[in-house]
C-alpha cells in the first residue's frame, strides 16, 4: 500500500475578514468566467457558522466545498477545459439541453438547471451557466421531447433526473415528471440525483414528495461530501424516506481539503450504511476551469483506495474509485499508460482510449486531517 501523506502542519489559515473579501472578488471571477455565483441555504450556513466558531478560520471543509478558498484566483493545473465530459456532444434532440445521452441503457434528464446551494467544485459549471442565461426550462415541453425520445430509443432503460437539482422543483412539475415516467408502455426505471438533502433537508419532511417518490419507485441518490453534514434533521429525513420504503444511495467526490483522508471516508460511509444509505462510488474532481483546489493526483488517489479498502468493514469497501470522461466511467484497472513525464495518463475502455491530464504533485498539497475532522470525539461543538 502506498504511503499516504499529511497535511500541513502550520498554514497560514483565511480569517472570516479575508473570507468576506474573497467572496466579493469572486463574485466578479463568476460573472467575468462564466462560474456559479456562491449560493448557500440559511440550513447550511449555520453549519459553516458552526465550523468557523470552532476553528477560527474558513478553511474547514465544509466551508471550503460552499465558498471560495484562495486558490480559486490564480492556481491553474494546465489542461483545464470547460466540458471535460462532453455534455453538449451527447445531448442528441435538436433544441434541448435538458436530454444527455451517454451511455446506451439510460440517459440524464435535467429539468432544471436549479440547485438549492451551489458547489464550488461543481463539475457542471459551464452547461448550468448557460441554462441560467437562458431562463427557467419549459419543464412540460423538455418532458414532453424526452418521452418522444424514449420511444423511439427502445435500449434506454432508465432516466436519470439531475440537473441542477430536480428536488428544487415544485411539487406539480416534480409530480408530472414522475407519473408521466411510470405511465409509458415501457416504463424506464427512475434515478433521481440531489443534493438537497445535505442543503435543506425541510424539502424530505414534506409528505407528499415522499409519497410522490415511493409511488414512482425512484432511486434515490445523495451527494454527502463529509459526515458533518449528516446532522440529526438529515437523519430524521432519512429515517422517513425508509419508512417509505424508498431505495437510498450515495456518492460523492474525492476532494483534497474538505474529505481526503481514509478515515473521514470510512467514518462517512460507514455512517451511512448505518442509516440505510448505500454508497455507490467515490468520484475524482474532472480537470475543468478552477479546478486546482479540489483535484488529487492519481497516486495519491489510489493510496487513498487502499488505506479505505484495508480499513473499512467488508460491507462498506466495495465502493468504487471512479473518474468519468468523455467515454465513461473509468477505473484503475482501465489505466492502459502512465507517462509520468508530462503527467499524462491513457485510459482504455471498451476498444477506446483517452488522454487524462493528471494533476501536478506539487500542487497535490493534502488537506489537514485536524481540520477536515474537526469535531473530534470528546470536543464539543461550539
Amino acid at each position: 500500500m502506498s504511503a499516504l501523506p499529511h497535511g500541513p502542519a502550520d498554514v497560514s489559515r483565511t480569517t472570516p475578514a479575508e473570507q468576506a473579501a474573497l467572496d466579493a472578488r469572486y463574485d466578479a471571477l463568476a460573472r467575468a468566467e462564466r462560474l456559479l455565483p456562491i449560493k448557500i441555504t440559511g440550513f447550511y450556513r449555520r453549519k459553516l457558522d458552526e465550523e468557523i466558531a470552532a476553528l477560527g478560520h474558513t478553511d474547514g471543509p465544509l466551508n471550503r466545498a460552499a465558498r471560495p478558498p484562495r486558490e480559486r484566483f490564480g492556481v491553474s493545473a494546465g489542461h483545464e477545459v470547460a466540458d471535460w465530459v462532453d455534455d453538449r456532444t451527447n445531448m442528441p434532440v435538436p433544441g434541448s439541453t435538458a436530454i444527455i445521452h451517454k451511455y446506451a441503457d439510460r440517459v440524464l434528464f435535467m429539468p432544471t438547471s436549479v440547485c438549492a446551494g451551489h458547489c464550488q467544485y461543481c463539475f457542471r459549471q459551464d452547461v448550468l451557466t448557460d441554462q441560467h442565461e437562458a431562463g427557467r426550462t419549459r419543464v412540460a415541453a423538455e418532458l414532453e421531447a424526452l418521452v418522444a425520445y424514449l420511444a423511439r430509443t427502445p435500449l434506454v432503460r432508465e432516466v436519470i433526473l439531475s440537473g441542477g437539482d430536480p428536488m428544487t422543483l415544485p411539487t406539480r412539475e416534480l409530480a408530472l415528471i414522475l407519473r408521466t415516467l411510470k405511465g409509458l408502455p415501457r416504463p424506464p426505471a427512475i434515478r433521481m440525483h440531489t443534493r438537497t438533502l445535505a442543503f435543506a433537508p425541510k424539502v424530505f419532511a414534506d409528505p407528499e414528495r415522499v409519497a410522490l417518490l415511493a409511488e414512482a419507485d425512484a432511486r434515490i441518490v445523495f451527494h454527502f461530501i463529509h459526515p458533518y453534514e449528516v446532522c440529526e434533521e438529515v437523519e430524521a429525513a432519512l429515517a422517513g424516506l425508509r419508512r417509505a420504503d424508498i431505495r437510498l444511495y450515495n456518492h460523492f467526490p474525492l476532494l483534497r481539503g474538505v474529505n481526503d483522508d481514509p478515515d473521514l471516508l470510512i467514518d462517512l460511509v460507514t455512517r451511512l450504511d448505518d442509516l440505510r444509505v448505500r454508497t455507490l462510488s467515490v468520484y475524482v474532481p474532472e480537470p475543468i476551469r478552477f479546478s486546482a483546489p479540489y483535484r488529487i493526483g492519481l497516486k495519491r488517489l489510489f493510496a487513498l483506495q487502499d488505506a479505505f479498502v484495508t480499513r473499512s468493514p467488508s460491507w462498506v469497501n466495495a465502493v468504487r474509485f471512479t473518474l468519468d470522461s468523455p467515454l465513461g466511467k473509468v477505473r484503475r484497472e482501465h489505466v492502459a499508460s502512465w507517462d509520468e513525464a508530462n503527467g499524462l495518463v491513457t485510459f482504455r475502455r471498451d476498444g477506446r482510449s483517452f488522454v487524462y491530464p493528471d494533476f501536478p504533485a506539487h500542487l497535490d498539497v493534502p488537506g489537514d486531517p485536524a481540520v477536515m475532522l474537526w469535531r473530534r470525539p470528546g470536543r464539543p461543538a461550539a
